[in-house]
């Protein structure tokens, strides 16, 4: 029987997970006495849930507890993000709350104050805190917009890890929850956000101890905890085809999970971590996997780039090499070496097909699984040649779908903004003084919401002049554009609304003929227009 692309998809990610545990538990040398039975706990508690649930029921229920436990995957940015949209949302309600951080220790509190009541500035701060040297996960960038946050709205913060130097697991929790009782008696009236390493916030671990410590104290708290991204659920959810439209879950106890990450994008910020401590990875590695994304991607397509994989080269942020390997090339302008310093500059990663180069600003997947589609499609159907304007526009509209389309099944759980996002943001525009760097971000905007009525209209563009001075804003809107159009090709292959044969044909096809690359986007807007979007927290 021939499976469809979802299956197809669902059997390569658990192909990924089970590839990616075994190196996890390979990289753990010496496991304390007792740390099995503590994960198997863990395990347990978020092995399956009741029912389907949804963000407001979950905010309810936080805004009912005395005391919130809020579970972290350490290496995972997505995880402090979702945390913070969690504060966000109560915030709104509700602003009389205090947020424990398992990253500081107690002998550091004075600082932490001193920090958020401005006293000392973010260097000193992290000077004195010793971030790398008391906490074996340095990724300060992941967790300093919480702190900006709570700084700015004024919320206490509290340094949760009170245990001795070589505590086991258990002990540290028991040592949090001392402290965790007796932060809740200091400041009666307040809840308490607990944000702490996900195995933590088992029922029968710190949430237990710090009830029997509350209890010595004559007082009770009432509490909820919300794990992040169960592995178990994520599989359950994925065999029933709703993992892309299931954000929260309720579980026992009127306990809740957030599911926002698939487990292998989850392990490979482990991986990733473990491997580079400071975010940097050499060429070698780079090339390694990179190349594996592309293998993916044809794989699941039925490409073939042949001996094209061994051409390709690939520098990071970290390589300073990269653009000398550029003059040394000899084949750019100095305009190009401009642009692609510019670039540099903007964070952003791109494939250079001229010179088979790819330059990856940062070691996202998505970055690199966005840029691999490029360097594919690049390979199959030819080096782009030059077109007139309108043709160039929806050419690298489709150049951007297709890159964004090969993230998606790298990351299923990738996201952009659709028009009610566009919509939403020039509303907010319309409240503030747009700041100059955010100039080409309102005008892209707005340019992409009048586009699109074009769309709905079934009209294509007919007045290129302001892209021929403004490439910036030429690069800005068929970014913008082709994404959407790219989140609708996977939505659409899932549905079985296209089928994967016409995607291959895309990477396949040049687009040559004048108006080609027109008549392939609206053939494709059309066609894809009533595919569903996920909405998403």
């Amino acid at each position: 029987m021939t499976q469809s692309p979802r299956e197809e998809l669902l059997k390569i990610q658990r192909k990924l997970w089970k590839w990616n545990k075994q190196l996890i538990d390979h990289s753990v040398l010496v496991k304390e006495p007792g740390f099995d039975s503590y994960e198997r706990a863990y395990r347990r508690a978020v092995k399956d849930y009741d029912r389907v649930s949804d963000e407001g029921e979950m905010i309810e229920e936080i805004l009912s507890s005395d005391i919130i436990y809020v579970g972290d995957y350490h290496t995972c940015n997505q995880s402090q993000r979702s945390f913070l949209r969690i504060l966000k949302a109560t915030v709104k309600t509700d602003s009389e709350f205090m947020v424990g951080m398992e990253l500081l220790h107690k002998r550091h509190q004075k600082t932490l104050n001193e920090f958020l009541a401005d006293k000392i500035d973010e260097k000193t701060f992290l000077k004195r805190i010793k971030l790398m040297e008391h906490w074996v996960f340095d990724l300060w960038s992941n967790f300093k917009p919480i702190f900006d946050f709570c700084k700015y709205h004024k919320i206490p913060m509290y340094a949760i890890d009170a245990a001795k130097k070589g505590s086991n697991v258990k002990e540290r929790d028991l040592a949090s929850a001392k402290l965790l009782a007796k932060v809740l008696k200091d400041n009666p009236g307040k809840r308490l956000f607990v944000f702490i390493g996900d195995l933590h916030i088992a029922p029968k671990h710190l949430p237990r101890d710090v009830s029997r410590e509350l209890k010595k104290l004559k007082m009770y708290a009432n509490d909820s905890i919300v794990f992040q991204n169960s592995e178990s659920i994520y599989w359950d959810l994925a065999e029933h085809g709703v993992e892309d439209y299931v954000e929260v879950v309720k579980m026992q106890e009127d306990n809740f999970c957030r599911m926002h990450t698939p487990p292998v994008i989850s392990q490979r910020s482990y991986l990733n971590w473990l491997e580079h401590e400071e975010g940097e990875i050499d060429y070698a590695d780079a090339k390694s996997s990179f190349l594996e994304l592309c293998d993916r991607i044809c794989d699941f397509l039925k490409l073939n780039i042949g001996g094209a994989r061994e051409e390709v080269e690939i520098f990071t942020s970290g390589d300073l090499s990269f653009l000398k390997r550029l003059h040394d090339k000899g084949v750019f302008s100095p305009q190009e070496i401009d642009t692609i310093k510019k670039q540099i500059l903007a964070s952003e990663s791109y494939y250079i097909s001229k010179a088979k180069i790819v330059y990856l600003a940062n070691l996202s997947i998505n970055h690199a699984a966005e840029e691999a589609s490029h360097f594919i499609k690049n390979i199959c159907s030819g080096s782009e040649e030059p077109r007139e304007m309108i043709d160039a526009f929806y050419a690298n509209t489709l150049h951007e779908a297709l890159g964004f389309f090969g993230s998606k099944i790298i990351n299923n759980r990738r996201k952009c903004y659709h028009a009610r996002d566009f919509k939403n943001l020039l509303a907010y525009f319309t409240t503030i003084r747009i700041p100059q760097e955010r100039l080409v971000e309102y005008e892209t905007a707005h340019l992409v919401t009048e586009y699109l009525k074009l769309e709905r209209r079934g009209e294509a563009l007919d007045s290129p002049e302001v892209f021929r001075s403004r490439m910036d804003l030429f690069l800005s809107i068929t970014h913008a554009l082709g994404y959407m159009l790219g989140d609708r090709l996977y939505y659409g292959l899932i549905s079985q609304v296209i089928k994967k044969s016409d995607i291959r044909d895309l990477f396949q096809s040049p687009w040559l003929d004048d108006g080609e690359p027109i008549e392939v986007y609206l053939g494709l807007h059309e066609k894809l227009k009533n595919v569903k979007i996920p909405r998403r927290m």
